[in-house]
């Protein structure tokens, strides 16, 4: 019983760890993915389309801030055409919780970006949720849903 009760023990911690270990993996991809749009952004032109390929699902759906869903493509094409329009991008990543069941994971986040977009200085503040799944030794999302608070919505709708 004693040796039964140890081997449980260890089992768990194991499990333990390689949660953990998952969860940290995940946070740096999701640290990765943004300060890959960072650079983007910096350099005024880059290849977005394969940027996003490397992070997501090619299925994966993004629920606007907005409240519409749109497909990877669609994600795409918005990103290729905000890029030479947008200046002094930057970004924060704040609350970040990871959770890990095995070959998915959840993460919730508040996102952070600051930048011009035709001169015109912005500043949002976007409550994050992503779905991810293993994939061999690395991980895709496959979903994302954005919020965003009043004064995110002001900006977006005033007329310039």
């Amino acid at each position: 019983m004693k040796h039964a009760l140890l081997l449980a023990a260890l089992v768990l911690v194991s499990c333990q760890e390689d949660r953990s270990l998952d969860e940290r993996n995940v946070e740096t991809i999701i640290r990765n993915l943004h300060i890959s749009l960072k650079q983007a952004y910096a350099a005024g032109s880059a290849d977005t389309d394969r940027l996003i390929d490397d992070y997501y699902d090619s299925s994966a759906y993004y629920v606007t801030p907005w409240g519409t869903s749109e497909i990877l493509d669609s994600t795409k094409s918005r990103l290729r055409a905000a890029l030479p329009r947008i200046r002094e991008y930057d970004f924060s990543i704040e609350s970040m919780q990871v959770k890990s069941y095995g070959d998915g994971a959840t993460a919730f986040f508040v996102l952070r970006q600051d930048y011009k977009v035709d001169g015109i200085e912005r500043g949002e503040y976007l409550p994050t949720t992503m779905v991810l799944e293993r994939r061999g030794e690395n991980w895709k999302i496959v979903h994302i849903h954005r919020s965003a608070d009043h004064e995110s919505w002001q900006q977006w709708f005033a007329r310039d």
